[in-house]
């Protein structure tokens, strides 16, 4: 499951970059409550994967601190209620585009990544 959420990932950087458009799109349907809770149970599951992940891959350290950090922001994200992660999602929407591509270079890189020191 890891894997495929770090492929994910991925994919979703070659979309930033790609068909921005679109990738903000996909970013709105995150900024209602059902979205917060979606976000949240992403990153907690990536969180999960990533610390069952670590033993067994190529930098166990790292991928524990990076699993620990993100299931920490999955447990801040409701607790820190729907507005903010509403205002949270439309700061990233006015960004500029050059910004959103570098890091949709970044999700991309990040996401192969990770893939290559789980495998």
């Amino acid at each position: 499951m890891v894997l495929i959420l770090c492929a994910a990932i991925a994919g979703m950087g070659v979309v930033v970059i790609f068909a921005p458009a679109r990738a903000r799109d996909l970013t709105r349907l995150l900024a209602d409550k059902t979205g917060m809770w979606v976000a949240t149970a992403i990153r907690a599951v990536l969180g999960l994967g990533l610390l069952a992940a670590a033993a067994e891959s190529k930098m166990p350290i790292y991928l524990r601190i990076l699993g620990l950090v993100i299931l920490l922001v999955a447990i801040a994200t409701p607790l820190l209620g729907l507005d903010r992660h509403r205002r949270m999602i439309d700061w990233w929407l006015a960004r500029d585009q050059k910004i959103e591509m570098v890091c949709g270079v970044a999700a991309f890189v990040i996401g192969l990544g990770l893939i290559y020191l789980i495998l």
